[in-house]
């Protein structure tokens, strides 16, 4: 972690910005005494890796070959099915 005091940092302030945008913390002192961080924002959505987005349940992976589907979910009696469902909601717009 870089440390820096305010003076330096201001009249440093871009090369700073950019090494805490490459993933190096930089503290800022005053007087002596830490007061703030500079920090790497986190990744992007168009930065995160695959399995994070998975882990996430942002992604849903594709099925391997060979691989079961998962087993319907189970149907409960006196329900109406979807599509009756949606007839019933479109009917009353009619």
């Amino acid at each position: 972690m870089n440390r820096i005091g305010i003076r330096e940092l201001r009249q440093d302030l871009s090369s700073q910005v950019k090494r805490a945008a490459e993933g190096e913390s930089v503290l800022v002192t005053i007087d002596g005494e830490p007061r703030a961080m500079l920090v790497p924002l986190g990744r992007s959505e168009s930065q995160r890796t695959m399995d994070e987005m998975i882990a996430s349940g942002r992604v849903i992976p594709a099925k391997r070959r060979g691989e079961r589907p998962p087993p319907p979910p189970p149907m409960f009696e006196g329900r109406l099915s979807s599509k009756e469902i949606l007839d019933e909601i479109r009917a009353d717009r009619l």
